[in-house]
């Protein structure tokens, strides 16, 4: 009877002892599979930030890019302009100081003078010039070129012109410009795209600098 009891109580034990490994087994399985599970998701949720940050610098960077070269333009554009405005100043101080009353005389005798090789054949000439250089104009050639002069030429003052004369042919119909205003118009459209060169091979040239930086 006591070696039965024995043997059943073994038994027991071994039972318990069983099924504890069986349990501890599977605890530690599905504590293993939630830590793969766990792991995993951190990978999938690590690779999609990392993913994501990417793309954010890619755009980020692609932003920069257009956000600098925008800057770049306009910094030329303002320079283009400051320069141009230089460039306007410079022409207009040239020719206010080139269009002395002198200059006026042999330019306005030469435009005579052609005139008067065609025999008038262009009706009536008229200079129109500035009221304070009228005087002085007018005295030059009645004083030395009138006797070479046919009839149809005129002189006369007009307000709205500030320095140099116009030219005016056919009862006024065609007119001919050479103001201050209109010949440094003329010199800064002639000058421009020489300007204009010298700012982009500069523009170029910084540009191939950085480059080599980099």
């Amino acid at each position: 009877m006591a070696e039965e009891l024995k043997h059943l109580i073994e038994r027991i034990q071994k039972e318990a002892v069983d099924k504890a490994e069986k349990d501890a087994a599977q605890i530690v399985a599905l504590a293993k599979e939630k830590a793969a599970a766990a792991v995993k998701d951190a990978e999938a949720k690590a690779k999609a930030i990392l993913e994501k940050a990417e793309k954010d610098s890619v755009v980020f960077v692609e932003r920069s890019q257009r956000t600098l070269e925008q800057s770049a333009r306009d910094l030329l554009i303002t320079v283009g302009q400051g320069i141009e405005n230089i460039l306007e100043d410079i022409v207009g101080e040239a020719v206010t100081g080139a269009m002395d009353s002198e200059t006026l005389k042999q330019m306005m005798l030469k435009i005579a003078q052609c005139y008067c090789e065609r025999g008038g054949a262009e009706s009536r000439i008229e200079f129109l010039i500035d009221e304070k250089d009228q005087s002085q104009i007018v005295q030059y050639f009645a004083d030395q070129y009138r006797q070479h002069l046919v009839q149809g030429l005129t002189i006369r003052a007009e307000s709205g012109i500030l320095g140099g004369f116009r030219v005016a042919l056919k009862d006024g119909q065609i007119y001919h410009e050479f103001t201050k205003p209109a010949i440094a118009e003329a010199l800064c459209n002639f000058l421009r795209p020489h300007l204009a060169e010298i700012v982009h091979r500069a523009a170029r040239g910084a540009g191939d600098s950085e480059g080599a930086k980099s």
